[in-house]
């Protein structure tokens, strides 16, 4: 038997820089961190059965990537021996066998682990810049992480993004997202340079398509206003999670806000995290 884990993401900038057709003519840039969420794929007796484990389905959180990982892995193990051929094998099997619009941040989270600055270059290149532990941390006690209930196919929110004129117009907005990845990056201790590109983030992702922010997570911010600093839906949205960044003191009291909205949104949980270090793993019985 062989069995294959790798974790998800949160996206800490947004993705769309990521994907083609933007990446392949500008070149994307993205910061992001993969969390102890995992999903695997296990190969036994000829049969190959894939699991989301104790991820919610189309959660914003890089599932499909993840999952897509696990599974190529598991058919073929010697893959993870060269791991950046290895997101660019996932990418290609996302986009042109599955033929749904996938980035490369995803699998890239899920391969390596860790909280990382990514690179994804025009000339197919890839570079990853570590977040050291300290500062991530730092990140770390500010983020509260929740899964509104709603699901969401990410690939439709990047279809109708990407489609001919519409993509022309949002060239400037991804451009933005990219840049905001890296002023991230380099101020990711700076809570009031973070909560300022984490709220422009986040108007930024609600200009690509009305659909980004449901009338579930408007709701819940209003709900919450007074215990956060910035919000930010992770993924495409339209669904899916919500990434919150509060000051450490404000956290608790944002959790408890969080959890009394189950009364009225049922489905809404608070998805506990820690940033996952192990990346992608493989075991054979």
């Amino acid at each position: 038997m062989i069995k294959v884990t790798a974790p998800v993401r949160i996206d800490i900038s947004a993705g769309w820089s990521d994907a083609d057709p933007f990446r392949k003519e500008f070149g994307g840039g993205v910061l992001n961190a993969a969390i102890n969420l995992r999903v695997s794929a296990t190969l036994k007796g000829g049969k190959l059965i894939s699991s989301l484990e104790n991820v919610p389905g189309h959660s914003g959180l890089g599932t499909s990537g993840a999952l897509r990982t696990v599974y190529l892995v598991a058919a073929n193990p010697s893959l993870i021996k060269n791991k950046n051929e290895l997101i660019k094998r996932v990418h290609i099997f996302e986009n042109a066998i599955v033929g749904q619009r996938a980035g490369f941040q995803d699998q890239a989270a899920a391969i390596f682990g860790g909280v990382n600055y990514w690179e994804f270059r025009r000339d197919n290149s890839i570079q990853k810049i570590k977040i050291q532990k300290h500062k991530a941390e730092h990140l770390y006690k500010r983020l509260v992480l929740i899964f509104t209930g709603e699901g969401h196919i990410s690939a439709n929110v990047h279809e109708r993004v990407f489609e001919g004129s519409r993509y022309i117009r949002f060239i400037p907005t991804i451009d933005r997202m990219k840049s905001i990845g890296k002023e991230m990056f380099k101020h990711i201790e700076n809570e009031k340079a973070m909560t300022n590109l984490l709220n422009e983030t986040w108007e930024l992702q609600k200009m690509l398509h009305k659909d980004v922010e449901s009338s579930t997570m408007k709701k819940i911010q209003k709900a919450c206003k007074d215990y956060y600093l910035a919000v930010r839906a992770t993924g495409a949205g339209g669904g899916g999670c919500m990434l919150f960044y509060t000051k450490p003191e404000r956290k608790n009291n944002l959790i408890q806000k969080l959890n009394s909205l189950k009364k009225t949104i049922p489905k809404l949980r608070v998805l506990p995290f820690k940033f996952d270090y192990k990346g992608i793993t493989l075991s054979k019985e």
